[in-house]
C-alpha cells in the first residue's frame, strides 16, 4: 500500500502514532505523535479526531491492534506454503483442531514459512471484541483499514532487532503484556496476557498510592527495592513461564531478550528484570526511532509497517461482515501526479507520432505520383495501371526472365536448328505442321504441332528420340485438332554438348 500509512497505538493513558510513507523502494518515518487520554476519552473517542485532523493523518489507511487476548492462538501446519492453497483448507483445518464453532467467532491467520511448508498462527477473538473497536474509531471517523493482533505486528521489526537468535522481544505495554518470538527466519510464535499488567497497577496502588504513572520518574526510590520487586511479580513471573514454553518450543535456550513498551522505560525496570531473570535484558533499539522513542513508539511504527505492507499470509480481522470498504485515497495520491505525468506524456508523443505520420504519408503519396507518372511513360499502350510500383516490378522481372533464357542458350542451337533437325529427323513422307517452337528454359524446348494420327505422334517422338542434338523427349500433351488431325506439345532436353 503506497503512500501514508499510520499506525495507531491506543494505550491506557496515550495514544501513540507513527506516520511513514512507504515509497517503491524504501520506507519513511515521517511523524511520531503521542496525546495523553483520561478515562472519559476512552469512552468517547473526540479526541483521536481531532488529533488526525490536526495533523491532517489519513483516516483510512490506518492500522489499529485489539488490545484484548484472544480467545484462542492454534498453531496449524501444512506440508505446503502456497497462501492460495492454505486459503482453501484454513476454516477446515481450524475447524477440526477447535472446541468451538469458528463461524461464530473471527479469526485469522498470520502465515510463517518453513523449510518443510508453513504454519498458521491462528488467532480467534469474540466478534463483539473487533465491531467495539470498530465503532469506536468510526465515530471519530477514522476507518481503518487493518485490524490485528499486536504481537504479530512486531514481525514486521525483524530486520532491526540485533541480537543472536531465538530472540525474544517483550512489549510491557499499558494494557497488556506481549511476547513475539524471533528465529533465524523471523517471527515464530506469539502470546500476550493482560492480567500481569492490571495486577502490577494494582500493586503499585496499594504500595505507593500512584494511579497515574510516570515513567520518566522514580516511581519505587531508594530502600524501596522490597516494593518494586512485589509489584513487578505478576509480569517477571509472567515472563519466566513464557519464556520456559517458548524454549520448550523450540528446543533450544533464547539467546537474546529486548524490551519495550512505556512501562520499561520505568526507572530501574531493566536492571530489575535482568536481575529476576539472570539474564542480560536489553532495550528495544529502532535506528529510525532513535533511543528514547523506541521502546515508546515500537508498536505504532510496527503496526504502520505490518499494515502498509499488509499481503496474503498477514492477519487482518477486517472481512467478513467487517470488510474494509474505504477508498485507497493515499494510494491514489501517490499516483496521481505520475499518472498525470504520463498521459501528458503519452499525448505529446501520440501528437508527435500523428504528425510524423502525417508528414511522411503525404511524402508517400507525392512520391507514389511521380512513380505512376514514370511507369506511364514506359508504358503507355497501358490505359490503367492502378499499382504502378507492383507492375513496374512484374514487367522487370519477366525482362529479366527472358534475359537470363538468353544468356543460358546464348552459344547454343537456335530455334530454326532445332527445328531443322527435326525436320531431318522425320520420315519425308510424314505431313507435319509445327505451329510453335520455343524455349523454355536454357536447355528445354517446347514443340506445338499438328499432325494426321496419334500415331503419327508416337514416329515423332521415336524420331526425335534418335536425334544426336536432344537428351530426351517427353510427350506433353495430344488432342483431337480440326479436320480430325491430332495436336500435340513435346518437350526435347537438349544435350549439354551439342
Amino acid at each position: 500500500m503506497y503512500g501514508r500509512f499510520v499506525g495507531l497505538d491506543i494505550g491506557k493513558t496515550a495514544a501513540r502514532v507513527s506516520l511513514i510513507k512507504r515509497g517503491l523502494r524504501d520506507v519513511q518515518l515521517l511523524q511520531t505523535l503521542s496525546v495523553p487520554i483520561t478515562e472519559e476519552q476512552l469512552q468517547n473517542p473526540e479526541y483521536l479526531a481531532e488529533l488526525f485532523k490536526e495533523n491532517s493523518l489519513p483516516r483510512g489507511d490506518v492500522a489499529v491492534s485489539l488490545n484484548d487476548n484472544p480467545i484462542s492462538i492454534r498453531i496449524i501446519k501444512f506440508p505446503f506454503s502456497d497462501s492460495k492453497k492454505i486459503d482453501q483448507v484454513y476454516e477446515y483445518e481450524l475447524e477440526n483442531i477447535s472446541t468451538f464453532d469458528p463461524a461464530e467467532k473471527i479469526h485469522s491467520y498470520h502465515l510463517v514459512k518453513n523449510e518443510g511448508g508453513s504454519e498458521a498462527i491462528a488467532c480467534i477473538f469474540e466478534k463483539d471484541q473487533v465491531e467495539t473497536l470498530l465503532d469506536s474509531l468510526n465515530s471519530a471517523g477514522i476507518d481503518p483499514k487493518v485490524i490485528t493482533y499486536s504481537p504479530l505486528v512486531f514481525g514486521a521489526l525483524n530486520d532491526e532487532l540485533e541480537g543472536k537468535r531465538p530472540l525474544l522481544l517483550i512489549d510491557v505495554g499499558e494494557t497488556e503484556l506481549e511476547f513475539s518470538l524471533f528465529d533465524s527466519e523471523g517471527l515464530l510464535r506469539v502470546r500476550s496476557s493482560t492480567q500481569p499488567i492490571e495486577l502490577f497497577y494494582r500493586n503499585v496502588a496499594d504500595k505507593t498510592g500512584v494511579t497515574e504513572l510516570d515513567y520518566s520518574g522514580a516511581l519505587f526510590g531508594e530502600g524501596a527495592e522490597a516494593d518494586r520487586k512485589e509489584c513487578m511479580s505478576p509480569i517477571v513471573n509472567e515472563i519466566k513461564k513464557t519464556i520456559q514454553f517458548f524454549e520448550l518450543e523450540v528446543k533450544e535456550k533464547i539467546n537474546t531478550i529486548l524490551i519495550s513498551g512505556p512501562l520499561s522505560l520505568i526507572p530501574g525496570t531493566q536492571e530489575h528484570l535482568s536481575s529476576e531473570l539472570n539474564r542480560e535484558i536489553k532495550k528495544l533499539y529502532i535506528p529510525e526511532l532513535g533511543v528514547d522513542k523506541s521502546p515508546l513508539f515500537a508498536k505504532s511504527y510496527a503496526l504502520s509497517l505490518y499494515g502498509s505492507a499488509h499481503r496474503s499470509g498477514y492477519l487482518n480481522f477486517r472481512k467478513d461482515e467487517f470488510k474494509y470498504v474505504g477508498m485507497d485515497r493515499e494510494l491514489r495520491k501517490v499516483f496521481t501526479a505520475p499518472v498525470v505525468l504520463a498521459a501528458i506524456l503519452i499525448l505529446v508523443l501520440i501528437y508527435g507520432s500523428v504528425s510524423n505520420y502525417l508528414n511522411l504519408k503525404n511524402e508517400v503519396r507525392e512520391r507514389e505520383a511521380r512513380i505512376a507518372e514514370v511507369v506511364k511513360s514506359a508504358f503507355p499502350n497501358v490505359r490503367a495501371i492502378p499499382r504502378p510500383v507492383q507492375y513496374m516490378e512484374s514487367e522487370v522481372q519477366k525482362v529479366r526472365e527472358k534475359l537470363d533464357l538468353i544468356q543460358g542458350v546464348e552459344g547454343g542451337p537456335t530455334p530454326l536448328d532445332v527445328l531443322r533437325d527435326i525436320s531431318a529427323s522425320l520420315p519425308s513422307s510424314m505431313k507435319l505442321t509445327v505451329n510453335e517452337i520455343r524455349y523454355e528454359s536454357e536447355n528445354r524446348v517446347k514443340i506445338k504441332g499438328v499432325c494426321d494420327s496419334y500415331q503419327e505422334v508416337t514416329e515423332i517422338e521415336e524420331a526425335l528420340s534418335k536425334s544426336e542434338m536432344f537428351e530426351s523427349v517427353n510427350r506433353d500433351q495430344t488432342g483431337s485438332a480440326a479436320d480430325g488431325k491430332t495436336k500435340f506439345e513435346i518437350s526435347v532436353y537438349l544435350k549439354s554438348n551439342v
